[in-house]
């Protein structure tokens, strides 16, 4: 029986790979931020301590509507920190559908982007709003505290809800997928024991984390394992193939997860350009049917089956 909770697994990854570089995170393909496993902690403690003063608890639900960012992933841990829920949506839905999806979620918080907050007012009158702007680098370490922060002593359990996805492709409206604790990291342990993830990996990180794919698959299950994340803000052909085809550097990726649809974007932007890839040792490729002829595509294009 798997018992650990995110909080706990967070704590141990940390301790185990304090110093290690945990999130390299690239901005239109240039390095913005970087963030240690111990500093990634700590930001993570930091926020769920901010989380806590805005009435952020047990069974709380955390909306995050905000661009993919470092800002992201911290709000997405610190939430389940605390025992809270995390739930994502994409900050490009319209109006209809945040309408229905905040009102189904009825969350204690919602992070946003500066520019957002009156939309989301104006759809949700009685929600707490908290601005953040992703477009600047984080931290901010200005005023940073010497010692460290401590995750708050919650009494929760493997089989306490940790994250809402919406569902979509469904009839009627989506569906909120609730995922325990124990689902998250029983996933997480799975995939890195098939795909033989380990601390030595680097993962390029393309996905929007908004849906499962790119939120657990490609973001929850690397860091379980003390690999590093590179972590692009958007998907953009070139950006991509730059940093799949880097051979140099700190961030020589060896492990890359998509979507059908991104390898048939990449491989319609390359123009029978020639690349050596030889330093990937797996890519893969999910939440999505991957046709015959695409398959034959990435195989001749990559060298090898995804």
């Amino acid at each position: 029986m798997y018992r650990e909770t995110i909080p706990a697994a967070l704590t141990k990854t940390a301790s185990d790979h304090r110093s290690r570089t945990a999130l390299t995170f690239l901005r239109q393909g240039i390095v913005e931020t970087e963030l240690t496993f111990e500093q990634l902690l700590n930001e993570i403690c930091r926020l769920a301590s901010f989380f806590s003063d805005w009435g952020v608890r047990q069974g709380s639900r955390v909306v995050l509507f905000i661009p993919k960012s470092v800002y992201t992933v911290v709000s997405h841990f610190a939430a389940q920190s605390l025992g809270a829920i995390s739930v994502p949506l994409n900050p490009d839905f319209t109006r209809s559908e945040v309408k229905y999806l905040l009102e189904d979620a009825t969350p204690q918080l919602i992070i946003c982007e500066p520019g957002k907050t009156d939309f989301l007012k104006d759809i949700y009158p009685r929600g707490n709003f908290y601005e953040v702007s992703t477009q600047t680098p984080y931290p901010d370490k200005e005023g940073e505290p010497t010692e460290p922060f401590i995750l708050p002593d919650i009494d929760s359990s493997a089989d306490d809800p940790a994250l809402i996805i919406y569902t979509s492709g469904t009839t009627g409206n989506p569906k909120g997928a609730v995922l325990t604790h124990r689902n998250l990291l029983h996933d997480a342990r799975n995939i890195n024991d098939t795909w033989e993830i380990k601390s030595s990996d680097i993962i390029c990180h393309a996905l929007p984390l908004f849906h499962v794919h790119g939120l657990c698959f490609a973001l929850q299950t690397p860091l379980r394992a003390g690999a590093r994340i590179a972590m692009l803000d958007s998907y953009h052909p070139q950006h991509l193939l730059n940093e799949l085809s880097r051979r140099s550097g700190v961030t020589v990726c060896t492990v890359f997860m998509a979507v059908p649809a991104m390898y048939t974007k990449l491989l319609d932007s390359c123009h029978n350009e020639k690349f050596d890839f030889s330093h990937l040792r797996l890519i893969t490729s999910g939440s999505a049917p991957l046709l015959v002829k695409e398959f034959e595509r990435i195989t001749r294009f990559f060298g090898q089956e995804p």
